[in-house]
């Protein structure tokens, strides 16, 4: 359904492990921050984008690692895909959020 996420937006020099896709109904900025911090809270070892700019969707969050970043030459670099229990946890966190909630 996504083929490329653009997150050149993200200041200089942080590195983003996970983009989070919102559906539709969840988009607001607040509601963007909402999750990244929500998600940060959860998993500290990881750092989070939520990106509201992909084509309409219903349904729960998408969560998409990055396991590819520009080089020095402008050739990809590899990241190993993570653990599956990860996904799965980061999902399963996703689930039960819903912006605006006083769940944590």
């Amino acid at each position: 359904m996504h083929s490329a996420i653009d997150i050149s937006g993200m200041p200089a020099g942080d590195a983003v492990d996970f983009v989070i896709l919102a559906p539709t109904g969840a988009r607001s900025a607040a509601a963007l921050r909402e999750v990244e911090a929500f998600l940060k809270g959860l998993f500290p070892e990881f750092d989070f984008m939520a990106n509201g700019e992909a084509m309409p969707f219903d349904g729960n969050y998408e969560v998409l690692p990055i396991c590819g970043v520009s080089g020095a030459a402008g050739e990809p670099n590899t990241l190993p895909y993570p653990d599956q229990s990860v996904m799965m946890g980061i999902s399963a966190a996703l689930k039960g959020f819903a912006p605006g909630s006083r769940r944590r």
